[in-house]
């Protein structure tokens, strides 16, 4: 990872004015005492882990997508040496050696809180809800919100329009280093540099293999590092969190000593995409930093996208490519889309551009290239990264892609060193875009810079590496087809602002208010298993204690009584109001009364307490209704919605929310009465059957706790807890079977 040999740059036009400017194309800009490319994801997984190893006070990350037992160290690939020891008047708790160091992420990061106790992690990721529940990893929210440490605070962020999703991708440690760019700290991005044909380590969370994939990120460390420290607590305010450590800068020096920077005391800029909200409107700079960085160019133009479907900003290249002596241009991206459905979306609409750029491509300026880490083999490297370079003037690398909803729908985050009035900056610069190069074609950086000097341009230079194995190849495009993607399409896949899609309650009630807090994960997502297990074992080990008679002889008494049934689903009405989880309900009932007459008096009360939140539902109505529910809840019950009674089914056994807050989301919507109930009776009646059965079992193991009664109690709650995952699984399928079709490749390469 060190930097290669300098490449002498070409002298600028003295009358050039700087590209970069705060409040027009950029945030702010911000002195960087060091700045380096990272390419690819094992650099960066190895980078960040020694990083947090050596956090003081504070970690934030910002992502599109976590994946908990992320292996930052997979299998095979080498350590980082460990930073010099501590000196002895050092009072801070250092960790152990870095070798013994956990490499897993979520281990990872118990481990530094344990062993720093004034250290605090702060980790926000894209809210995907309901429409991405399978596509992403089921279990962070546990492994990064609960079994972590304390001090480790995880949640999810659903402060979007939308439509749209938060795809900013920041770590910022100690506010003194910081990584921005395109990588998620999830699974299928891992590859190193050489994007072998065969990489044992590069494998999915699942164990499949994956091919070669091309990442870049930057490092930076300085002041430009707590700025993104400030977006970071930004984010974390606009959800409602208050208690948050200020912007201290560390005075300790967390730059690695084995990386040399490409660029040194430089300013950067920070740019970013921020849809407009009833908070502020809406953020265009990483937009306006493109169109103003592509009018800027003199003589190269080098883009490095996963999508490139955005028109106005292929518009500004076009205009460049026809004048006479425009800049040469430079477009790096997959060599297709994946899947039919994408291919006739995103891949029709990058082909449509392509063909806009091709037309106005009249002096042969431009070459629309992907890269073949086997020319021979047809293997070819993914691209996810985002990178422009401008001459020897300008680099960018973020999170924004060429597309429309990069500019205007999803939360964006880039950084740029604009080189114009930094001349000694120019050659880290052309530095970083030749070492890109060399990636691609299988060459040394100084071997790129040299095909350059002699070839003449950048063009030439690839061209004449054509046959090569290792090398960027031309993009094939398709004859144009005469039935072109809807704007209906477009508007979906790629929308230029944020669009609105869903059920008529969502329509009907407003975004919920944010700040509430972040709720950790609801009473259904935890096993009933939980439940049934701990009752059983218990119960073996303290029934015959002579206090627990009682208990015993209770529950013998209890289906006696008069009028018990009526009290208990007297009881299951009111908590359901209080939102008391009805599953609980259930199982109480069925522990009390048994299978039959459980289910009876739960389905009863379960019922009668549907009506009453749903009548008070429409009283309290959709403003007032955020008040009255999770912001979890809230939001899961309006992205599945209630379309008729199948709709309502699917509210009820598939949400997150309890059944308290559906009954008063179904009113606050009106969703007709006999709808609403009729939905309600047919997912209630399986539902507190089954559970009241298990009730019963629970019953039995008390009044008579054997082995196989507390063996059939532990299989029974299994069973049913895995019952239920399965339908809810195959409601969301057929729920967002057309949406997760669509969005299927933005929730694998986001």
């Amino acid at each position: 990872m060190s930097a290669p040999a300098h490449t002498a740059p070409r002298a600028p036009s003295p009358t050039a004015a700087p590209i970069v400017q705060a409040g027009k194309n950029c945030w702010r800009i911000d002195r960087a005492h060091q700045v380096f490319c990272i390419q690819d994801a094992a650099d960066y997984f190895k980078l960040l882990r020694q990083a947090l190893l050596s956090a003081q006070e504070t970690v934030f990350i910002l992502g599109w997508d976590i994946f908990a037992s992320v292996d930052l160290l997979p299998a095979g690939t080498d350590e980082i040496p460990p930073k010099p020891k501590a000196k002895a008047d050092e009072v801070s708790p250092k960790p152990k050696a870095k070798a013994d160091a956990p490499t897993r992420l979520d281990e990872l990061l118990t481990f530094i809180a344990r062993q720093r106790p004034q250290l605090r992690c702060y980790i926000l990721i894209w809210d995907y809800a309901a429409l991405y529940t399978l596509e992403r990893d089921p279990w962070s929210r546990w492994k990064l919100g609960w079994r972590t440490h304390r001090h480790v605070r995880f949640g999810f962020d659903d402060r979007h329009p939308v439509g749209g999703s938060h795809h900013q991708k920041v770590v910022v440690v100690d506010d003194q280093l910081a990584f921005c760019g395109g990588i998620d700290l999830t699974s299928h991005r891992w590859d190193t540099s050489a994007h072998r044909v065969d990489e044992p380590a590069r494998t999915s969370f699942g164990g499949k293999p994956y091919g070669p994939y091309h990442e870049v990120h930057t490092m930076v460390a300085g002041p430009v590092a707590a700025s993104l420290g400030m977006l970071a607590r930004d984010r974390w305010r606009a959800l409602g969190e208050e208690r948050l450590p200020p912007v201290r800068p560390s005075t300790e020096d967390l730059w690695p000593a084995d990386v040399t920077p490409d660029l040194t005391d430089v300013d950067v800029a920070i740019a970013r995409t921020v849809p407009s909200s009833d908070a502020q409107p809406h953020v265009r700079e990483c937009e306006t930093l493109f169109l103003d960085s592509i009018a800027a160019a003199q003589r190269a133009i080098y883009i490095e996208s996963q999508y490139f479907t955005n028109e106005a900003l292929a518009a500004a290249l076009a205009a460049r490519l026809r004048e006479p002596n425009g800049p040469e241009v430079i477009v790096v991206s997959p060599a297709e889309c994946h899947g039919w459905l994408e291919q006739n979306t995103m891949g029709a609409f990058r082909y449509n551009v392509f063909r806009q750029l091709i037309e106005a491509d009249t002096h042969k300026r431009l070459r629309l290239v992907y890269p073949a880490a086997s020319r021979t083999k047809h293997v070819l490297t993914f691209v996810h990264s985002k990178v422009m370079v401008v001459d020897d003037t300008l680099v960018r690398i973020g999170s924004a892609n060429f597309s429309r909803r990069s500019m205007g729908v999803d939360t964006e985050c880039d950084v740029a060193v604009d080189a114009t009035a930094q001349t000694e900056a120019r050659a880290g610069v052309l530095r970083i875009r030749n070492r890109l190069l060399a990636e691609h074609l299988g060459l040394t950086t100084d071997a790129v810079a040299e095909g350059i000097e002699r070839a003449g341009s950048l063009r030439s230079f690839i061209d004449s590496r054509q046959l090569a194995e290792h090398t960027l190849a031309r993009i094939e495009i398709p004859p144009e087809e005469e039935a072109a993607p809807s704007e209906a399409a477009r508007a979906l896949a790629d929308p230029e602002e944020p669009i609105a899609f869903g059920s008529n309650v969502e329509e009907l009630v407003p975004a919920a208010d944010a700040t509430n807090g972040l709720r950790p994960v609801p009473f259904p997502t935890v096993p009933i298993a939980v439940l049934a297990i701990a009752l059983a074992s218990l119960s073996s080990a303290v029934i015959w204690r002579p206090e627990f008679r009682t208990i015993r002889e209770m529950l013998i008494a209890l289906p006696h009584m008069t009028s018990m049934s009526w009290t208990i689903a007297g009881a299951i009405a009111v908590a359901g109001l209080v939102f008391v989880p009805l599953e609980l309900m259930a199982i109480a009932a069925g522990v009390m009364l048994g299978a039959s007459r459980g289910a009876a008096a739960a389905l009863l009360g379960a019922l009668v307490g549907a009506a009453l939140g749903y009548v008070l539902g429409r009283q309290i109505g959709a403003i007032g209704l955020p008040r009255w529910m999770s912001r979890r809840s809230y939001r899961s019950a309006r992205q599945l919605g209630a379309h008729g009674v199948i709709g309502v089914l699917v509210l009820r056994l598939a949400s997150v929310a309890t059944s308290g807050s559906i009954h008063l989301l179904c009113g606050a919507g009106r969703v007709p009465f006999s709808t609403f109930m009729t939905g309600t009776l047919v997912a209630f009646v399986p539902a507190i059957a089954s559970l009241a059965a298990l009730g019963s079992l629970l019953r039995q193991t008390l009044l008579n706790p054997t082995t196989s009664h507390i063996v059939l109690t532990i299989v029974a709650a299994v069973v049913l807890t895995a019952a239920a995952a399965v339908l809810r699984t195959l409601l969301l399928i057929r729920q967002f079977a057309p949406s997760v079709s669509s969005q299927r490749a933005r929730a694998e390469f986001g």
